[in-house]
């Protein structure tokens, strides 16, 4: 992805080096901070707050979302219900509908309003890997644009820790994802689902989540040509659970995710949180090579990406790159001549989806 300058500026990390005794070479740690403009996008039922209360879902039991009236859907599952609940966890349940019911979490709050959607995964395309609640936008796809989707991401806490026996706190682990195109399939009450479209940015994992609490997760889409051929395609937000990866043929093992407050807007804004970062960057002048280190996750994968002008970020030095054990990763790269004849080279880090 290639930020642009008409949307995204860069805080720079820099150290100004002689090279080879003559021209000064400055390497500088490129970290988007700052919009140029931002706009929101509405996002109807942004809090799940728009929950159709009616005889016989009375307010302590957790119900499916009704597509017509609360706009979010099942993402490719067509049956009449599934693995999605509109659930106020402040309010004991009951079961007395036959559609099951949660009881209480998070001490009885949801971030914000009374609602939060509840996501549960089991097995059912396996090619997947997770189930999820999705919703087509109004708001059509600009690749000229940068996008912030955030959202709050919540993990059920065990019966010991203030939850309920009525459900099985597993925890497979979640993704947020913003994406272009997608089809609207209406179908029963409950059963109306979005299929297709072309992911565009996402969070897959990336945070630790402690039992019982909500975290932000912040998906942000920086401009990139290549994604032209998308360009008035509409929106759409998918919130997922992921699948066991253990063994996702067993319907018992059911992982539970719970969101809650999906804001989207045009722009990357102040202060979006940095899930890792280059931390730490050595230049030596004897073999003419650049150490750089980051924070990073045992088992994820990265990319290192070089720029001359912050605009053009096409240039790896390695695109793929295994986290090294414990909480940071080093590498250490030959940059010869890549530097610009006015001795400026750029850094940047990314994690890839695995």
């Amino acid at each position: 992805m290639k930020p642009s300058p008409a949307h995204l500026r860069m805080l720079c990390m820099m150290t100004t080096i002689t090279l080879n005794g003559t021209v000064p070479l400055l390497i500088t740690i490129a970290i988007p901070f700052i919009h140029v403009y931002a706009d929101p996008i509405e996002v109807p039922n942004a809090g799940f707050e728009e929950r159709e209360n009616f005889d016989p879902f009375s307010e302590s039991t957790d119900k499916y979302p009704q597509w017509g009236k609360e706009f979010w859907r099942h993402f490719e599952i067509s049956a009449n219900g599934g693995p999605l609940r509109i659930w106020n966890p402040g309010v004991p349940g009951a079961d007395e509908t036959g559609q099951g019911a949660l009881d209480v979490a998070f001490d009885g709050n949801a971030p914000e309003g009374k609602y939060v959607m509840l996501v549960r995964s089991r097995e059912n395309d396996p090619s997947r890997k997770f189930e999820a609640v999705a919703q087509i936008l109004t708001e059509t796809f600009d690749s000229t644009k940068a996008y912030t989707l955030t959202a709050q991401v919540g993990r059920l806490p065990e019966a010991d820790q203030g939850g309920s026996s009525n459900y099985t706190p597993d925890w497979f682990g979640y993704k947020v994802q913003l994406v272009a195109g997608g089809t609207n399939i209406n179908g029963a009450t409950f059963a109306g689902q979005v299929s297709e479209g072309t992911v565009l940015a996402e969070d897959d994992n990336s945070l630790e989540i402690p039992k019982n609490e909500f975290v932000t997760s912040t998906v942000v889409y920086n401009p990139n040509p290549a994604d032209s051929v998308h360009d008035g395609q509409p929106l759409q937000i998918r919130l997922c659970a992921l699948e066991t990866p253990v063994n996702p043929e067993d319907d018992s093992l059911v992982g539970w995710v719970a969101f809650d407050n999906v804001q989207l807007q045009t722009g990357s804004f102040p202060g979006s949180p940095q899930t890792f970062q280059i931390s730490k960057i050595e230049y030596s002048p004897e073999n003419n090579s650049v150490s750089l280190t980051w924070d990073s996750r045992e088992g994820r994968n990265y990319s290192i990406s070089y720029s001359t002008d912050l605009l053009d970020w096409s240039a790896d030095l390695d695109d793929s790159i295994p986290a090294d054990a414990g909480e940071s990763t080093t590498r250490i790269f030959l940059i010869g001549d890549l530097a610009s004849p006015d001795g400026k080279i750029f850094f940047r880090v990314e994690r890839l989806t695995n």
